[in-house]
């Protein structure tokens, strides 16, 4: 399947965690909730009572508009990427620019989801160590190194993997001549 970049079509939504949501959400809705109780011992505490529970109309819109729009966007992800790889009969290589191009998903956002299917158990995939392409109906046995550190979340250029048997991003024992990790497609 061979697109031109300019003929792509990607969501503009985005796979994410919804625990910031929820999270910014229950705090707002916290502090208004404390607000009332204040107000009903007459304790004018830093104002809260005065002014606190309207707090309620930001909690409302970032746990609603924010968190349950984000878990929607992600099991409408997990079951496009799930239809597509039903489609392929769970079985044989996809490329991950191919699947996302299918799913109109980002590619890093269809590797997050492929990442969530099959820790769910819902699929087995894993990548082909020379080519990095999705072997799908295969399983992964990870199998962490022993002398394997996790990287911090935010990188400024890709890790060395010199001199390593194992992936620098998961931890997983490679073979000595292997392209790509297995279980996360991480390209050495």
């Amino acid at each position: 399947m061979s697109i031109n970049k300019k003929d792509r079509y990607y969501s503009k939504e985005k796979y994410e965690s919804t625990y910031t949501s929820f999270f910014c959400g229950g705090a707002f809705l916290f502090v208004a909730i404390l607000s009332l109780v204040l107000l009903t011992m007459n304790n004018n505490f830093l104002g809260l009572s005065g002014w606190g529970y309207w707090l309620f109309i930001p909690a409302f819109f970032i746990i609603f508009f924010g968190g349950f729009q984000q878990i929607y966007t992600n099991m409408k992800f997990k079951n496009a990427v799930k239809n597509a790889i039903m489609d392929h009969g769970a079985q044989g290589s996809v490329k991950l620019e191919d699947l996302a191009l299918q799913v109109g998903i980002k590619p890093r956002d269809v590797l997050r989801v492929l990442v969530d299917l099959r820790a769910n158990g819902l699929i087995a995939y894993k990548f082909n160590q020379e080519t990095g392409e999705i072997l799908l109906g295969e399983k992964v046995q990870y199998a962490p190194h022993e002398s394997y550190v996790a990287p911090p979340k935010q990188l400024q250029e890709p890790l060395s993997t010199t001199g390593k048997n194992f992936c620098v991003y998961c931890g997983h024992k490679l073979r000595e001549s292997a392209r790509f990790c297995e279980n996360c497609g991480s390209e050495l």
